[in-house]
């Protein structure tokens, strides 16, 4: 279920979701599960009036049955396959990533986890024209997508193609959920949140349950967006710690156990040397083939000084 808006009911005000917000109330969910009296004298309602918003929460979430056939043919419909241009990924990864899957890339700082998420930003935009959504905890660098989009298509209307990208700052989880939730998230093939773990660090000293519920609650939340609006949903996670000296196993990524069966695709990124980079799928709930990785070189130097290169463009709030 969703976040409490006044959307729900007009009885809702501002100050009464705030109230409610107060006492961790946040989801339709928490709302129906909270008792009716106690709901009741915290935001000044009368119980029955509280039932009636219930009801009204019930009655938009209620499922309605679909036969198999015709939920299988809805979903080839819509199904897209999300590419990044370059040759050797999406050979990997079997020709690209089909929409409805929720992705994570992780690895160490300064391991092209960034760069991946904007070459599939960039890629998307301009040779598949899909509508991209880019949530991001930082400087939303349109300038270097735009110079991305240059070395995939040096003829293309790359302008254009910005203008289907939308970067958004994200100052917090709870920012985060009410963005996920939106009623324009719908429009995108590609959402990507960049970092993910980013706006969990300042609630690790938090109480541990709480912690938790938050990140099942992203959890389910990504999972949603991805499957219901079939779109390719990719998060930048860092690395919670490195493989032991003297082995090649693949470092943990940051949040913990919990998070590492939520993705349905792992990739773990590398910086080799000066040019190249590493890929790594780490997991794939879709595919036996275990550990499939490639190394290749992201063609993004091109035509501007590189001090210009890096100068980021101000998000959209």
């Amino acid at each position: 279920m969703n976040l409490l808006s006044e959307s729900i009911s007009p009885l809702l005000t501002l100050d009464k979701l705030e109230l409610l917000k107060a006492h961790k109330v946040l989801t339709s969910l928490d709302f129906v599960q909270y008792n009716n009296d106690k709901i009741a004298n915290l935001i000044g309602q009368n119980v029955s009036e509280i039932i009636k918003i219930k009801d009204q929460i019930l009655a938009a979430n209620n499922s309605k049955p679909l036969r198999g056939d015709k939920l299988y043919e809805m979903l080839l419909k819509r199904m897209t396959i999300i590419t990044s241009g370059i040759d050797r990924v999406d050979k990997m990864l079997d020709g690209g990533i089909p929409s409805g899957r929720l992705v994570e890339v992780f690895g160490e700082p300064g391991s092209g986890k960034t760069q991946l998420a904007l070459q599939l930003t960039a890629n998307t935009a301009l040779k598949q024209q899909h509508m991209v959504c880019y949530l991001t905890t930082s400087d939303a660098n349109a300038e270097r997508t735009l110079e991305i989009m240059h070395s995939l298509q040096e003829d293309g209307d790359h302008m254009k193609s910005l203008e289907r990208i939308h970067f958004c700052y994200v100052n917090d989880v709870y920012h985060l959920m009410e963005m996920l939730w939106a009623p324009g998230m719908r429009e995108y093939k590609l959402v990507v949140i960049d970092s993910l773990a980013t706006l969990f660090l300042p609630i690790r000293g938090d109480s541990f349950n709480d912690a938790i519920s938050l990140l099942n609650k992203v959890a389910s939340d990504l999972k949603r967006l991805a499957v219901v609006h079939q779109c390719v949903v990719l998060t930048v996670n860092h690395v919670s710690r490195g493989p032991a000296k003297g082995t090649a196993s693949t470092p943990t990524p940051f949040l913990g156990r919990y998070w590492c069966s939520v993705p349905n695709l792992r990739l773990h990124s590398k910086h080799l040397n000066k040019d190249e980079f590493q890929l790594t799928v780490v997991k794939n709930i879709y595919s036996p083939d275990p550990g499939p990785n490639c190394c290749f070189c992201y063609f993004f130097r091109s035509r501007v000084d590189m001090k210009n290169e890096c100068k980021s463009i101000s998000p959209h709030i």
